[in-house]
């Protein structure tokens, strides 16, 4: 790439050169959303200095129109995260949908994500990794010496951005706890998630007016869940 061409303004780019990169990095993305791993703004960035000799005052334009269109064509839009440091990107749906967007997980990771991301939910917080495994174990849902299962929840799914999953506390008070990442956040509604406790297959005897009426319900009992 030459130094001249490394200099264009946004105002001296040739149409058909931007739309070409626009078009390469909206494949590039929806690609490599497959994984749901967070994508790199610095992956962009190389991808269309290599396949369209894009210049980097010029990616900030082509994002913007790659993210228009993903909004057009596909239904979904672009998400900066990490802004101050190591800008990523995540895609999520464009509108509020009535299920978690599954296109990556299997029925199994499905249930033991949407369970675990229940139990955060109506736990009102953070909860301790004890906890957790031992509502999964209960609930049927993974095996207390499943530790293939166990990975998927610390590595898999935070790496995916669906949950976190940190250390908390200093010495004896220390403890690893699990929350809401910011894909789940952005992509799961949370109405979702209270018509999901009518599935729950552990009997849990509880009340969720407060909760319901956060997220619209005027009328409203309580629930025993079997």
């Amino acid at each position: 790439m030459s130094k001249r061409k490394s200099n264009k303004s946004i105002a001296d780019v040739d149409v058909p050169d931007l739309k070409e990169a626009v078009i390469e990095c909206v494949r590039f993305i929806v690609c490599r959303e497959g994984s749901k791993i967070p994508i790199k703004r610095a992956e962009v960035v190389k991808h269309l200095e290599t396949t369209c000799s894009t210049p980097s005052n010029l990616v900030n334009k082509v994002v913007l129109e790659a993210n228009n269109t993903l909004k057009r064509v596909y239904g979904y839009k672009l998400i900066q995260i990490e802004k101050k440091s190591d800008p990523k990107y995540i895609i999520v749906l464009d509108e509020d949908c009535e299920s978690l967007d599954s296109s990556t997980l299997d029925q199994d990771q499905r249930r033991l994500l949407i369970s675990a991301l229940l139990h955060i939910f109506m736990s009102g917080g953070p909860v301790k990794e004890d906890d957790m495994w031992m509502f999964l174990s209960e609930a049927g849902v993974l095996d207390e010496n499943d530790y293939a299962g166990r990975k998927i929840m610390t590595k898999t799914f935070t790496r995916q951005m669906y949950l976190t999953y940190t250390k908390v506390g200093d010495g004896d008070m220390a403890r690893t706890v699990f929350d809401w990442g910011q894909r789940a956040t952005e992509e799961l509604p949370k109405m979702y998630l209270l018509k999901k406790m009518a599935e729950v297959s552990l009997s849990i005897s509880l009340n969720y007016k407060s909760l319901v009426n956060s997220y619209g319900y005027i009328e409203v009992k309580d629930y025993y869940i079997l």
